[in-house]
Formats: C-alpha cells, structure tokens, sequence
C-alpha cells in the first residue's frame, strides 16, 4: 500500500528532470546555430555600412516628421545594428571618428526609446549623425 503512494510523486519527479534536461538541449543547439550564422556573414565595407545606416537615417527623419513612435524606435534598433557590423573597423582605422559617431548615435537610441518624441533632439542628432557617416564612408 505504502508503495503506491510513492509511485505517482516518482514519476512527477522523474518527467520534470526530463523535461528540464530536453530545455538545456535546445538551447545549446540555438546557441550554436545564432554563432554560427553570425560567423558566416560577410564582412561589411566601412563604406557600405555607413550608405546604410544613412538610409536608415532618412527613413528615421520621415518618420519624425510623421510623429511615429513606434517606427522611430525601429529605426534607432536598426541603427545601431548596422553600426555595430562595421564599428570595430571604424575604431581600429580612427578612434576619432568612431567617438564622433556614438555620441549622437546613442542620442538617438535613447531619444527613440522616449515618449512623446523629442524630435528637435532626434533631427539635431540625426543631422550631426548624418554628416559624421558622410566623414566615415570617406574613411580609407
């Protein structure tokens, strides 16, 4: 009698030790995959890299003038994933210009993120920004 009172908490214990074990499988096989697909991109030119964070640039500017929240904020996270593809280049070729370019960078990260929009801040930023990746793609 006593033995099947026991049964049915062994079996609990048992089926979430096995589940939790499967969980760390697969986050070991997604951590794998993310290292792997981030090696195998290609290596961006300082000069294409910062043509596309410009673009960026532009989109982010017409979506001020738009007053929209939610894509300025898009526009500041992709901003800086484009930088940082091609930052470490930057700062190996000129540390100078490479802080010139993080100060109205992380201006406009943090401006996107605020609500309402300050958008005098967002386009001084962004013009500043925008000329300082004029000085980058210059950058041999």
């Amino acid at each position: 009698m006593r033995s099947n009172k026991l049964i049915v908490p062994i079996i609990l214990a048992t089926s979430l030790t096995l589940a939790a074990c499967g969980t760390k499988e697969e986050t070991k096989k997604e951590e794998t995959k993310t290292t792997e697909e981030s090696s195998n991109s290609k290596p961006v030119s300082i000069a294409d890299g910062a043509q596309d964070m410009k673009q960026v640039l532009a989109d982010m500017k017409t979506q001020l003038t738009a007053k929209d929240a939610a894509k300025v904020k898009d526009s500041g996270t992709e901003l800086e994933e484009k930088w940082g593809v091609f930052e470490d280049s930057v700062k190996d070729k000129s540390p100078d210009l490479y802080e010139k370019v993080e100060t109205p960078l992380h201006t406009i990260e943090a401006g996107a993120k605020v609500e309402p929009l300050d958008t005098q801040t967002l386009n001084k930023a962004a013009e500043e920004l925008d000329g300082v990746l004029t000085e980058v793609q210059n950058l041999k």
